[in-house]
């Protein structure tokens, strides 16, 4: 699970939950990161079509997915010279988004 709902009774336990769950806030802070989140929450893609949907270099990109790999937020599939990301657990982290989304005022159109 992304996120530990539950509260763990050891401090050193509490610990190491409250620094991973830092890390996935710290992942999903980069507006870069957030939408190549979204692009690969319910398709599987490459880094070569994760550049092209973000417009930035391929070192750039691959910073970025290694920063969501990292934190857990999306998972790494290697087939031959080719690295394929997907959002880890979709559904988590479209509740996540929608919820935090929520915090955003209300655009007076």
């Amino acid at each position: 699970m992304l996120l530990m709902g539950a509260h763990n009774g050891g401090s050193g336990e509490s610990e190491l939950d409250a620094r991973k769950v830092a890390k996935v806030f710290a992942a999903l802070s980069d507006p870069t990161r957030l939408k190549l989140l979204r692009y690969v929450l319910r398709e599987e893609h490459c880094v070569s079509r994760c550049t092209e949907h973000v417009g930035l270099s391929q070192g750039a990109v691959s910073k970025q997915l290694a920063a969501l790999a990292d934190s857990g937020l999306v998972v790494r599939r290697r087939v031959s010279r080719r690295i394929y990301y997907r959002v880890a657990e979709p559904d988590v982290l479209e509740r996540m988004l929608a919820d935090a989304e929520s915090f955003l005022p209300l655009r007076s159109e």
